[in-house]
């Protein structure tokens, strides 16, 4: 016999930016779909914001973040953990317990143009090299004294 604890889950999810273009609904439908297979209660899904990332992954400098609540099994875990690993579409994920859903998870959404995500196309300019150090100077010859 399993016992069943349900508990709250806070999903910070990365999405990239090239599926994001593609349509902001459909791909917030498909990664809460993932939760939902696996027996999880959406309590609040949102676009937390777009972002330039501090490093590049999966060749992408910026990405979306999808914050989602969502009430589930504790052995549910397990698999909405590998399909989020295995999601294509996920850059990174960080799934977190959960004491309260915040008030301001609840609140509608602002309108999303995918348009206005700016181009990720070129990395960022390199960072300009450093001088060449200042000449060495001159070794100083040691003395070879008698001890």
């Amino acid at each position: 016999m399993t016992l069943q604890r349900t508990r709250t889950y806070e999903c910070m999810c990365l999405l990239d930016n090239r599926e994001v273009r593609k349509g902001w609904q459909p791909l917030k439908d498909a990664t809460t779909a993932m939760f939902t297979k696996h027996g999880a209660k959406i309590l609040s899904s949102r676009r937390w914001d777009e972002r330039r990332l501090a490093y590049a992954i999966k060749g992408q400098h910026r990405g979306t973040y999808l914050l989602v609540y969502f009430s589930a099994d504790t052995q549910s875990l397990t698999g909405i953990r590998r399909d989020l690993q295995f999601n294509e579409s996920l850059l990174r994920y960080m799934l977190l317990d959960c004491v309260e859903v915040p008030q301001a998870a609840y609140e509608p959404e602002g309108d999303f143009d995918v348009n206005a995500i700016p181009a990720d196309d070129a990395p960022p300019a390199p960072e300009p090299e450093a001088a060449p150090p200042a000449a060495e100077a001159e070794p100083v010859a040691e003395a070879q004294g008698e001890v």
